[in-house]
């Protein structure tokens, strides 16, 4: 039978492709639009002769009362093959005024025109691309023409279903103190924390990131991350959370990096403990720059020379030699020269057990080296920050819930959860 549909549709493809004198890419393209026009066929029947939702003359409705049965209503559907029309059972309660087709929520589609195949692909596209040019993209791809304005509806939609969900987790675990049950059991796990921040219409504001990341047997890399415009604690509970699914309760070792914040050790002190904490050696290096171009001049041949020096006695653990070096300096200079040494003899200060690099390289501890500002920036940024991007709070959020669950690929699970129709 297949052979035979095969021969069928070869047959009516011949006297369109004949004059393509070899052209694979003419004929593609030939094949292809004979597909999408036979899927959106075949679709059609498919909804036509299929369940539309009724159940009987009457259902409960929630007000105690019971919706009646009023007729079939039609709607239309862009899928991936196009539009389709359907025709599905309608409900009206009299005394709420509410209405209902129960084949809207049992088939996934909710109250969106879009099916979820062509949301999930709209999604997908924007996870990493603005809403313009996803809607350019899907064009491009499945031929159908989806505006900017109904792809970042869906995107607004969907990733405000993941921000809930993530909000009922937590509010489960404070009530039930159940623990995520561990899918890996890495030998060391690195938990690392940063913030960064994304433009919205009253300002710049911080959002702050996660990364929860180790190697397998076969030293390859996984990441989980968190991306969140909460408060410090609330962010922290996420992290851990994410982390125990990761396996930090049953893992040998725990490396935790940051910048030495306040809010990061409050974090570090409350839910990782345990852990060795390391300032992460990208932060490290920036503070001591930092300094030396406020002593010497951005750009100039003395700020790299002062810098590598004191950056030479970081990497080998001298950091009493490197405080010594930097009070010693203090005293020949005044103002702002002074208040920038004494900044960053605070820093090195407070931070001197998680800066001993020496030790932590001899484990074979990640010390960072960006690995922290790496994920703001391939979380974040990538996708928040581009060129010109003003974000609304509801839109900045639902965007990063949805790269965030691509990223942490958990794609699949949420749009198994018809995510449209919640």
């Amino acid at each position: 039978m297949y052979e035979e549909i095969l021969d069928q549709m070869q047959e009516l493809l011949k006297d369109e492709v004949k004059d393509f004198g070899g052209d694979f890419g003419e004929l593609e393209q030939a094949v292809m639009k004979m597909m999408m026009s036979f899927g959106k066929g075949l679709l059609q029947r498919f909804v036509d002769c299929g369940p539309n939702g009724y159940q009987g003359s009457s259902i409960p409705c929630e007000c105690n009362s019971s919706m009646k049965f009023v007729q079939h209503r039609s709607k239309n559907i862009h899928s991936l093959f196009g539009w389709i029309r359907l025709k599905r059972a309608y409900y009206n309660c009299r005394e709420c005024g509410v209405s209902l087709a129960p084949y809207d929520k049992s088939s996934g589609l909710g109250s969106e025109q879009l099916s979820p195949g062509l949301a999930k692909a709209c999604s997908l596209l924007a996870v990493d691309d603005s809403f313009a040019q996803s809607s350019r993209k899907l064009e491009e791809l499945f031929g159908q023409k989806v505006s900017e304005r109904t792809v970042e509806r869906v995107v607004h939609q969907v990733g405000s279903v993941v921000l809930e969900q993530q909000h009922q987790e937590l509010e489960s675990f404070f009530a039930k103190r159940q623990i995520p049950q561990a899918q890996a059991l890495p030998e060391r796990l690195y938990v690392a924390v940063d913030g960064t921040t994304a433009h919205e219409m009253d300002g710049w504001h911080e959002i702050k990131v996660g990364s929860i990341y180790w190697e397998d047997e076969q030293f390859v890399r996984h990441n989980r991350y968190v991306g969140r415009f909460d408060n410090s604690e609330i962010f922290g509970w996420h992290v851990w959370m994410e982390a125990c699914g990761c396996g930090l309760r049953e893992v040998k070792e725990v490396v935790f990096l940051g910048d030495g914040a306040p809010w990061i050790r409050n974090e570090w002190h409350k839910h990782f403990g345990r852990s060795t904490f390391i300032i992460d050696w990208y932060h490290a290096c920036e503070h001591i720059w930092d300094c030396g171009k406020k002593l010497f001049g951005e750009g100039t041949k003395a700020v790299e020379q002062w810098v590598k020096k004191r950056l030479d006695l970081l990497w080998d653990g001298w950091t009493k030699k490197l405080l010594y070096d930097i009070k010693d300096q203090r005293k020949r200079h005044r103002a702002g020269k002074r208040e920038a040494l004494d900044d960053l003899i605070r820093y090195i200060s407070t931070n001197e057990e998680q800066m001993r690099y020496d030790v932590f390289r001899a484990k074979g501890y990640d010390i960072g080296s960006g690995a922290v500002e790496g994920a703001c920036k391939h979380v974040v940024g990538k996708r928040l920050k581009q060129s010109g991007m003003i974000w609304s709070r509801a839109g900045s959020s639902a965007t990063l819930a949805l790269r965030v669950t691509w990223l942490n690929k958990r794609w699949d699970e949420l749009w198994s959860q018809k995510p449209l129709a919640a």
